[in-house]
């Protein structure tokens, strides 16, 4: 019987083997193929990340109406916390749309009337710099530019590039129908799996009988449940450290009187749920933004805003979101790099509850193989004693 399992191991190793090796030398198949299932499953994907985010606020929800004693409100708890929860996300959604388009496009068109202001400015100033030296003065004095004409063949170049674009993969009315009939489907997808989530709990604890036996689907379902902790921690951690650095933003540029308080809060906060890289792209926006008012003033704002990014970093990122996930500041960095090379935003923001995850996972592990190796030496020493 040992032979043959021995046997067994070695052509599984052979056929493994094998199948990498043909898997590596047909790359651009293997990538075509795993790009059409990737088009063929990410509505699905998507409805499922859709759902579990949904989730979070559900439960909340549905655990709030389980206290009540109206018995059809007990009734149909599950279809009112759904229901919360997407009116909840869409008026998330709504109100930083309502405060962010709108303030930019003015931003913009504020840029645009001063920008010229600001490089007469410049010209006067270089000028007064180097009045000594008339050879540099002339030149300086001769930078002249159109602006309207300026802005008129960015705006056409940046027109024309879309359109190009566009137009040479698909039509641009194809590319919002099907993203909108995708996310409508994904939308759907996802009500429907929140709708009736105990039948898919059942299935797995039936396939987890029928295949894996009791002590593997333990172990299967003691780790789905420490994912899943990681990643409701993370996300509602960075949830919240965004809301309070967001508030704390606004609160300080408007006791300062700076501009744009409200807006600047807003998206200070909200590219902050990107780990690492999101404070210096909400700084950077929020910078140019004040800018566009004051150039003074944005010096202001970008000490202001370092000031309390190590104020975030330091009380309460750790605080909020580090003890929740539990992965030390090291494996964040070391997570954030190799994530977001490899995935971009996306990874940086999935890797860490990912990473921590694994560390949680691999932590039992060892302290678990700790107290079986002491049982084991407390064993031997019991037996060498009798």
């Amino acid at each position: 019987m040992k032979f043959f399992d021995i046997d067994k191991k070695i052509w599984t190793y052979i056929i493994g083997i094998a199948i990498l090796v043909v898997c590596i030398l047909n790359l651009d198949k293997v990538g075509q193929t795993i790009g059409v299932i990737w088009n063929a499953v990410k509505v699905l994907v998507f409805g499922g990340m859709i759902a579990y985010v949904l989730n979070l606020v559900m439960n909340r929800i549905e655990k709030l109406l389980e206290k009540s004693k109206n018995k059809f409100v007990l009734k149909i708890k599950r279809v009112i916390s759904l229901l919360a929860s997407l009116c909840c996300v869409a008026l998330i959604i709504y109100f930083v749309l309502a405060i962010v388009i709108p303030t930019l496009g003015q931003a913009g068109q504020v840029l645009i009337d001063v920008l010229p202001q600001y490089f007469n400015d410049t010209i006067k100033f270089l000028s007064n710099l180097f009045e000594n030296n008339p050879h540099i003065v002339e030149m300086i004095n001769g930078l002249e530019i159109n602006w309207k004409e300026m802005i008129d063949q960015t705006l056409s170049f940046l027109g024309n590039g879309l359109g190009n674009v566009l137009g040479s993969t698909f039509n641009m009315v194809n590319i919002v129908v099907n993203s909108v009939f995708n996310t409508i489907l994904s939308i759907i997808f996802a009500i429907y799996v929140l709708l009736d989530k105990e039948r898919f709990i059942r299935l797995y604890h039936r396939l987890g009988d029928l295949y894996l036996g009791k002590d593997r689907k333990d172990k299967l379902t003691s780790a789905l449940k420490i994912i899943n902790q990681s990643f409701g921690s993370f996300i509602g951690g960075q949830c919240i450290e965004a809301t309070i650095l967001g508030t704390l933003c606004a609160t300080g540029m408007y006791l300062l009187n700076m501009p744009y308080p409200l807006m600047i809060g807003v998206l200070v906060g909200l590219i902050n749920i990107i780990p690492m890289i999101g404070a210096y792209i909400g700084g950077a926006i929020g910078m140019f933004m004040v800018f566009t008012v004051d150039p003074m003033m944005s010096l202001g704002f970008l000490v202001y805003l370092c000031i309390l990014q190590q104020f975030e970093s330091n009380v309460i990122y750790p605080r909020v979101v580090g003890s929740s996930v539990g992965l030390p500041g090291i494996y964040v960095m070391m997570t954030v790099v190799v994530f977001g090379s490899l995935a971009g935003i996306p990874g940086m923001f999935l890797g860490i509850p990912t990473v921590a995850s694994i560390y949680k996972l691999a932590k039992i592990h060892i302290q678990n193989k700790e107290k079986e190796l002491e049982t084991k030496k407390l064993e031997s020493k019991t037996s060498v004693k009798n």
